[in-house]
């Protein structure tokens, strides 16, 4: 999931940087939280840049589903599962208000 994540995120920022000034700046609280949650190391993606981000993160958010983690993890599970729907919603707001 954090490969999810960290494409999706990748994948946003090449699209705000192609369009400055644009609106991509309202998702960028949602995916920040995505990445913080996941103690994922903020860096450069090489990977594939050519997916669909808001259904990477919707993806990443069923696979948080299916964790089993124990009962003292289980607020830290909720709150990525609701950070990484926040960050597909929001990257699907902007997405489809610029029509991209």
């Amino acid at each position: 999931m954090t490969e999810l994540v960290v494409q999706a995120d990748a994948i946003v920022e090449m699209l705000e940087a192609t369009r400055p000034g644009e609106r991509w700046a309202m998702t960028a609280f949602s995916r920040f939280r995505c990445v913080q949650l996941l103690g994922a190391p903020y860096e450069p993606y090489d990977g594939q840049l050519q997916a669909d981000p808001a259904g990477l993160f919707d993806q990443a958010a069923r696979e948080v589903d299916l964790l089993d983690v124990p009962i003292d993890q289980l607020s830290w599970r909720l709150a990525l599962a609701d950070a990484l729907r926040s960050a597909g919603e929001d990257t699907r707001m902007v997405r489809d208000a610029l029509d991209v």
